[in-house]
């Protein structure tokens, strides 16, 4: 899954280190020109025919430009990214994956100018963590990337089973959610297709540790801020809650073994009530459910308190050694644009800027577009916790949610055990 690549990958260059620099210096500008140019673009190849389509429309705008893009692997492009952007003929405009090296090395053009230039009016919470102040500390400071779509995560419910079970909407609250499971159990219906081989657990539980500590509290620890810690109340009050889920009988007897395509096929064929994933899916169960399908937000305590996990589906910066910065940036003020946005939801994605929601045949899509739209104003998303360091999903999130569900581990011992991880990578 392209969209989720670590921010905080290992990186390939270290800090400081540059290649002898073949870019521009030119002044900043939002005018173009119209002589011909060519400029470089490189992304993961996930995200090809969303890129050309983006790319299609900027040319049409601009005939004077053409973009070249060039492609990694999904699996290799995190840790491609550090030496792509820091090389000597690095291209103009670059998927970043690793914010915090390549600010380090000087190896991003700051992008507070052109900001200011274009007059981007960006919500904080889509930028927060491309953002770095003068201390080197991700969560504030100047802009050094501008996503072009967003990936979010969410419950997706599946209304004919919830109709036969007596259920008419969609749960506001964790109360709500809770009951709804029981009578599913109660019913012999599977309450939730739960995909926890693959770390999948971690979202249903960010929104809880997002509910009970507050947005900034899990913010600041994926973010690495000073003091932040894994080691809260609230962070026990969550795995508490999953591990009596799991005990309740509220995930299937296989969830350990399930993967999310495997949990994605049992939902789309009525398996289950609930199903905790990300927008990616949207097109998958909309085609597969119809009308039949729904998607919310996370429910908090209290209604009106959803939550999700979001981050770009890629966080596009100019690189130093650019050399047609001005067009680039051109590129990335295109991106939120009503073009740019519209083309974000065609083809799966909620856009990012501010503006009318664009259209979609896809209803389930459409109803994932009206929860952002509401979390961009309440502001109550985060990033992956699973993006906190480059190791925590494979060493701290997958052990740690599989030995919280089977048991072998308590709520505090889990908690521990991501903390433990998390200190071994930042310290």
């Amino acid at each position: 899954m392209t969209t989720l690549a670590c921010m905080f990958g290992f990186a390939a260059c270290g800090p400081g280190s540059s290649a002898a620099s073949h870019g521009s210096d030119e002044a900043v500008s939002t005018k173009i020109g119209s002589e011909k140019v060519e400029v470089t673009l490189w992304d993961g190849a996930g995200l090809k025919s969303y890129d050309d389509a983006l790319i299609k429309t900027f040319e049409k705008k601009y005939p004077n430009v053409t973009i070249k893009a060039t492609y990694d692997p999904d699996n290799t492009s995190a840790q491609n990214g550090p030496r792509i952007i820091s090389a000597a003929d690095t291209p103009d405009i670059a998927r970043i994956t690793d914010i915090n090296s390549a600010v380090r090395g000087k190896h991003l053009v700051n992008l507070e100018a052109y900001g200011k230039a274009y007059k981007w009016n960006i919500p904080s919470s889509q930028t927060q963590i491309y953002r770095v102040d003068k201390s080197g500390k991700i969560g504030s400071g100047d802009l050094y990337a501008v996503p072009d779509g967003v990936s979010l995560t969410g419950l997706y419910w599946n209304k004919a089973v919830a109709s036969k079970l007596g259920i008419s909407q969609a749960p506001s609250t964790v109360a709500e959610l809770e009951q709804d499971m029981k009578e599913a159990k109660d019913a012999g219906v599977l309450p939730m297709v739960m995909p926890a081989k693959e770390g999948g657990t971690s979202y249903l539980f960010q929104a809880l540790i997002t509910d009970y500590e507050g947005r900034d509290t899990v913010q600041n620890w994926i973010i690495q801020k000073d003091g932040a810690t894994f080691k809260t109340s609230g962070a026990l009050k969550a795995a508490s809650m999953i591990q009596k889920w799991q005990k309740s009988g509220y995930f299937s007897s296989d969830a350990l073994a399930l993967d999310g395509s495997t949990a994605l096929s049992r939902f789309c064929r009525g398996g289950g009530l609930f199903f905790p994933s990300g927008s990616w899916y949207s097109a998958s169960i909309n085609k597969a459910l119809g009308k039949d399908s729904g998607f919310i937000a996370y429910p908090g305590e209290k209604a009106g308190q959803g939550s999700a996990a979001a981050n770009a589906v890629t966080a596009f910066g100019i690189p130093q050694n650019a050399k047609h910065k001005n067009v680039a940036a051109a590129f990335l003020n295109f991106l939120l644009s009503d073009q740019a946005r519209q083309i974000a939801v065609d083809n799966g994605y909620p856009p990012v800027g501010e503006g009318k929601t664009p259209h979609s045949d896809n209803q389930l899509l459409g109803q994932i577009l009206v929860a952002y739209e509401q979390l961009v104003k309440t502001g109550n998303t985060t990033d992956y916790i699973n993006n906190a360091t480059a190791g925590m999903q494979a060493s701290g999130i997958i052990p740690g949610f599989q030995s919280l569900l089977d048991g072998s581990m308590s709520p505090e011992q889990f908690v521990n055990s991501i903390q433990a991880q998390y200190e071994k990578e930042t310290k």
